[in-house]
């Protein structure tokens, strides 16, 4: 069983409320939050305050979570204007704590609607999007964190996952499409792979997980599950790919996408003529 195949936690409101009080000091009222590896909960305190309780999937790696709190810290400590979820220590001062078997973590509520929530967002939308997930891989370049070595789904990088799964697709044209990405993939990337910068990022830079303000400005970015060490420009596919996937004439979004990000952290040529092959191998993924 995997972290993708193993069903989440089952805590009720109740055995929750006593989380929250007895390991965080936190009286609140609990709103179950979707999700899809982990239990998530809304919690609004009676201070004021709102927070997300996450307990984890019990197939997650306790070294990711770690790396995704670490990573959140700094985010935060670097640039406050990107709005992460903070971290928020327990009574004892832990970040990470365990619950009869469970792993759980508090985080700070951000407000705001998602992107997907956005009828026909505007090009000066996601040309601010393209910014704001600059800005955040600028963030992450200086993030000093041991390398986390896992055989990851969602990187684009793991073209062995899609090899090896081909044969679960029955759709012989389904079949015969991905294996054209894949050999275009490996006949393009590799030759030029020495040239594609590496670092952490997000990883699911998504509608759904992009937060707008009141004011109808990029605000924040949650879920940071996927996170991974991988390509550069893997950020910026990840989000085109999920712009554009239901799109006819997708050209003028991805082009405002990428001249939002490329002023912010400019991409070398080889990352550049990348893109159109990590899109295509993430879309595979999905």
């Amino acid at each position: 069983m995997t972290v993708i195949s193993t069903q989440p936690p089952q805590l009720s409101d109740s055995e929750v409320q006593e989380i929250i009080q007895n390991i965080y000091g936190i009286e609140a009222s609990v709103l179950t939050l979707d999700s899809e590896r982990d239990q998530n909960f809304h919690l609004k305190g009676d201070d004021g305050n709102e927070y997300v309780l996450k307990i984890s999937n019990p197939k997650e790696d306790l070294d990711l979570i770690k790396l995704q709190s670490a990573s959140l810290k700094h985010i935060h400590a670097f640039d406050q204007s990107l709005n992460v979820p903070v971290p928020i220590e327990s009574i004892e001062g832990k970040i990470v704590n365990h619950v009869d078997g469970n792993i759980v973590r508090v985080q700070s509520f951000l407000k705001g609607i998602f992107i997907k929530d956005v009828e026909n967002p505007s090009l000066q939308l996601l040309n601010e999007f393209g910014k704001f997930l600059g800005k955040l891989d600028i963030a992450f370049k200086e993030f000093d964190y041991p390398e986390l070595k896992r055989d990851w789904v969602w990187d684009v990088r793991n073209i062995g996952f899609l090899k090896t799964h081909l044969i679960y697709i029955e759709n012989q044209t389904d079949q015969d499409i991905i294996s054209h990405f894949i050999a275009n993939y490996e006949s393009n990337i590799y030759p030029i792979e020495k040239y594609l910068r590496r670092q952490y990022i997000h990883n699911d830079g998504n509608d759904h997980n992009v937060l707008l303000n009141e004011n109808g400005y990029i605000s924040g970015i949650i879920d940071f599950g996927d996170m991974a060490y991988t390509f550069l420009a893997s950020e910026l596919a990840v989000a085109i790919t999920y712009l554009i996937l239901e799109d006819e004439y997708p050209q003028e979004k991805i082009k405002v996408v990428v001249e939002g990000y490329q002023s912010v952290l400019p991409l070398r040529k080889e990352e550049i003529n990348s893109l159109i092959h990590l899109i295509c191998i993430r879309a595979c993924i999905t």
